[in-house]
């Protein structure tokens, strides 16, 4: 009976039970029914009896039979901002990855990727010695880097500097043994021919720079590994020059040819967190590993890229 009661509307409940006279003793009284039914009749309870079936309607619409209520409809080709359950847009994806890439230098030997190049340093990948992140102050120096056939450029300072061995050899202390004055006279026989290439580099004009020297000021300049492949007497050679007073501060030869290499941030990303990972890890080993373990699990065609710790 309370269930059926329940589910009729506020108005036919309330009429069902207003035209009950009320009793008393078990008998209706004559003047009490009358005075009820006046009351029932009477404009306040007749608006009352309309607001409250209203009422109802609106409850039984908005609970009941409304997916979202209190929520405006949306047009067929939009999305809520509630509305976490549909994909990233198509137009989004293609933003982002419009917007994220990134062009940039590698050096590249053997189709493989040993650093990437970046305006105020570079990251080495796996290596002899271990991943690496060199950092310089752009304010402080400047970096030229050039591919050149280093086979020829060690002739020509050869030929130019024929007998330099010999007087560094002599140079070095008599009281210690041949081998070790040898492995002396040819270190600083090689920094000499080093510094040598790196004045030669940046204080030769473009224009008279010889056809074994490309200048690579840009990556619209590094060479095309798409277009063709990379020669194999081609490396990079970077030059360090200090901005206060033009000197070579540094030089650096790369394992490979300074290509073009267009990526995205995320891969740029990963390639700083992996440095930071490995960081604090002293043994080259684990470096490589751990370094190129990172990469592979978040970049796995980055991973085919680069050499694999055995292979260094």
């Amino acid at each position: 009976m309370s269930k059926l009661t329940a589910t009729r509307p506020a108005s036919q409940r309330m009429k069902h039970t207003s035209s009950r006279p009320a009793q008393a003793g078990g008998k209706a009284s004559p003047a009490l029914g009358a005075l009820q039914a006046k009351a029932d009749d009477s404009t306040p309870v007749t608006q009352l009896r309309q607001v409250q079936s209203r009422a109802s309607t609106v409850v039984q619409r908005e609970v009941d039979t409304s997916s979202s209520p209190f929520l405006p409809d949306y047009g067929p080709d939009e999305t809520p901002a509630w509305d976490t359950s549909s994909s990233v847009p198509e137009w989004a994806e293609e933003e982002y990855k419009e917007e994220s890439k990134v062009k940039l230098i590698a050096s590249v030997k053997d189709g493989l990727i040993g650093s990437i190049y970046f305006a105020n340093g570079r990251i080495r990948t796996t290596h002899g010695h271990g991943p690496e992140l060199s950092k310089h102050d752009p304010k402080k120096t400047t970096t030229h880097q050039f591919n050149i056939d280093i086979k020829v450029a060690y002739k020509l300072f050869s030929d130019r500097n024929r007998g330099l061995f010999k007087l560094l050899y002599d140079a070095t202390d008599q009281k210690k043994g041949d081998e070790e004055r040898r492995t002396e006279a040819s270190d600083q026989y090689r920094r000499t021919r080093k510094l040598w290439l790196s004045n030669y580099l940046i204080n030769t004009p473009v224009d008279k720079l010889p056809d074994w020297v490309t200048p690579v000021p840009s990556h619209e300049s590094a060479f095309d590994t798409e277009a063709a492949d990379p020669p194999d007497n081609l490396t990079l050679f970077e030059v360090f020059k200090r901005v206060s007073n033009g000197k070579v501060q540094g030089w650096h030869p790369s394992r490979g040819i300074a290509a073009k290499f267009e990526t995205n941030k995320q891969v740029v990303s990963v390639l700083k967190a992996a440095i930071l990972h490995i960081h604090g890890v002293t043994d080259t080993n684990e470096r490589n590993t751990k370094f190129y373990d990172f990469i592979k699990k978040r970049l796995p065609d980055f991973a085919k890229q680069i050499r694999r710790p055995d292979q260094v």
